[in-house]
């Protein structure tokens, strides 16, 4: 039997591989930082306003 036919060995070569990939992935998100640098509003049209129990 070799090493890549046992399925603990490849369950864990895959963890990894994932580990690497999300590694890298996570370093180039760093490196390029936010695509959306523009300042958001403090109040938009989504903001909820208190009714005072309007809603009845």
């Amino acid at each position: 039997m070799t090493a890549l036919s046992r399925p603990g060995v490849r369950i864990a070569g895959f963890v990894a591989g994932l580990a690497v990939v999300f590694g890298v992935l996570f370093g180039i998100g760093q490196a390029v930082g936010p695509w959306d640098d523009d300042p958001q509003p403090t109040h938009g049209h989504s903001t909820e306003h208190d009714q005072g129990g309007a809603h009845g």
